[in-house]
C-alpha cells in the first residue's frame, strides 16, 4: 500500500512539474517574441 502512494506521489510531482514547465516555457516564449518584435521596430527606425 506504501509503495503504490508513493509511485502515485512520484507521478503526480512529474504532472505538476511537466504542466509548470509548459506554462514557463510558453510565458517566455510570449516575451520573447514581444522583445523580438520591438527590437524588430528600433533596427527598422535606426535604418531609416
Amino acid at each position: 500500500m506504501l509503495h503504490d502512494r508513493q509511485a502515485q506521489s512520484v507521478v503526480e510531482y512529474i504532472v505538476i512539474l511537466a504542466i509548470f514547465i509548459g506554462l514557463v516555457g510558453g510565458a517566455l516564449w510570449q516575451i520573447f517574441v514581444t522583445l523580438q518584435a520591438k527590437f524588430n521596430d528600433v533596427n527598422v527606425q535606426i535604418g531609416e
